[in-house]
């Protein structure tokens, strides 16, 4: 097979590395309870999916304690049947989720970590994911069309941040359903500043006051990018009535995919 090289429209690998993810009480997927955003990427040689582990363990960010509650995960492949309504879907599982303990003060309540991740095996993906839009601009210029494939990251486009670009955050948000239809409206987050690293985040400000949560909601999980593509970690949280957002930077999430390697391995 040729390898063709071809430099990517920022719009374009925005809408190819969100992926939107159904989030249930039940395995057969049946009556969602919450949506969200993850992204795959090739660490290693060896492929992942990241999101926000609020999104997973709704009751334990609610009391910030383990509860032993796993909901259910699958990713939407935006593959549907119009005959039969309905939509494909991938199951994820297996995801490790962590708790951090200081040592110093052992009294001290464990803190959630807020970021899931599931090692994939590519032979269980059993249909592509690819974009449910086209996307162009006021000229016409079709930047993505319905129907192709999405992207995955690879180590080389995780970078830190800095105070010289500026980010970005594409998704889905306000889920709903209308009868037996989901309804999702798309969102483009731009000019998003770094501010500073503070503790295991990375604080981001937005151009505008975030005034309403709901214009967020769908988003947790999703990758954030800057002007080149490149991700700089995972988005975790925003607060409303500011222009704060917290991320969770791959220096923190990189040791994760070291041991998890390690432990597949070990289990081998």
């Amino acid at each position: 097979m040729k390898l063709v090289e071809k430099e990517f429209n920022l719009i374009e690998i925005l809408a190819k590395t969100n992926y939107q993810i159904v989030i249930c009480k039940n395995q057969n997927l049946e009556n969602p309870i919450a949506f969200g955003s993850g992204f795959f990427i090739n660490y290693k040689e060896n492929l992942f999916f990241i999101t926000a582990d609020h999104n997973i363990h709704i009751e334990d960010h609610k009391i910030n304690e383990r509860t032993g509650i796993d909901n259910h995960v699958a990713i939407l492949n935006n593959i549907s049947d119009k005959n039969t309504l309905s939509t494909l879907m991938t199951p994820i599982g297996g995801f490790y989720y962590m708790e951090k303990i200081d040592f110093f003060n052992p009294n001290k309540k464990a803190e959630l970590f807020d970021v899931a991740i599931s090692l994939i095996n590519r032979n269980e993906i059993i249909a592509p994911f690819v974009t449910d839009e086209q996307i162009q601009d006021s000229e016409g210029n079709i930047f993505v069309k319905k129907n192709e494939e999405k992207f995955e990251f690879l180590d080389e486009h995780i970078v830190e941040p800095n105070t010289n670009d500026f980010y970005f955050i594409k998704g889905k948000i306000r889920p709903q359903f209308k009868g037996v239809m989901l309804h999702r409206e798309n969102t483009h987050k731009e000019g998003i500043q770094f501010i500073e690293k503070y503790g295991d985040y990375i604080l981001l400000k937005t151009k505008e006051v975030i005034s309403d949560y709901e214009d967020w909601a769908g988003l947790s999980g999703s990758p954030v990018l800057n002007q080149k593509g490149e991700c700089i970690g995972v988005l975790c949280s925003i607060i409303e009535n500011s222009q704060s957002i917290w991320v969770k930077p791959f220096e923190k999430i990189k040791p994760l995919l070291d041991v998890i390697i390690l432990q597949e391995q070990l289990d081998k």
